[in-house]
């Protein structure tokens, strides 16, 4: 799983301890399974424009 360039700043990945990825915000550490989930999160929440592409597709 990758995060595009331009909202790395905001998120990360990480494995839990079943080997399982999953999106980090890293404001306030919500975790999330899709990027989509992500981006409107910190579309929404932290008001981070450039998010809203990423929450569309």
């Amino acid at each position: 799983m990758e995060i595009p360039q331009e909202i790395s700043n905001y998120l990360a990945v990480e494995r839990d301890q079943w080997d399982v990825e999953h999106i980090i915000c890293r404001k306030c550490g919500k975790k999330f399974f899709t990027l989509k989930d992500a981006a409107l999160h910190i579309y929404h929440i932290h008001g981070v424009k450039i998010a809203h592409k990423y929450a569309e597709t």
